[in-house]
Formats: C-alpha cells, structure tokens, sequence
C-alpha cells in the first residue's frame, strides 16, 4: 500500500511600486523598498507598513482584506445581571 501526501505551501510575495512584500515565512514578514530590507517582524505590520508607503494603495488594501478586517479590535458587551 502506497501513502501519498501532498502538500500545499502558500507562498506570498507582493510586489507593488517598487515595494515588495515577503511573507513566506508564518513568523515573520520581511518589506523591501527599491530592493533594500526596510523592516523584518509581524506580517500585520508590514502589510500597514507597505499601505502607508505606496501612493496607490487600493490594489494592498485589496490583497489583503481578509488580514486587514480580522484584525479589527473586537466590540465586548457585558449583560448586566438581574
């Protein structure tokens, strides 16, 4: 008998202006701009990192949405008890 697993590895990297973002490590995200390392750490980071610093950010804000949205702070409210 024969086992075969396949696996599939996402690999991201996103180019835009002459930014690129590396995110092919799950613990750390890498922001290159005009081919330098301008910051390594959270892949949140440097997703915010690169919108700030591209003129036409729509095409990020778009890649992006579903890291961008779930990381918005959460809303708790608390019943009140009787």
């Amino acid at each position: 008998m024969t086992c075969v697993i396949n696996v599939i590895a996402m690999v991201t990297i996103f180019k835009h202006e002459d930014l690129v973002l590396d995110l092919t490590n799950s613990n750390k995200g890498k922001l290159y701009k005009s081919g330098q390392l301008v910051f390594i750490g959270d892949g949140y980071r440097c997703i915010t990192m690169m919108i700030r610093n591209c003129k036409d950010y729509e095409p990020v804000k778009q890649k992006f949405k579903a890291q961008l949205t779930m990381r918005e702070q959460c809303k708790l409210t608390m019943k009140k008890d009787k």
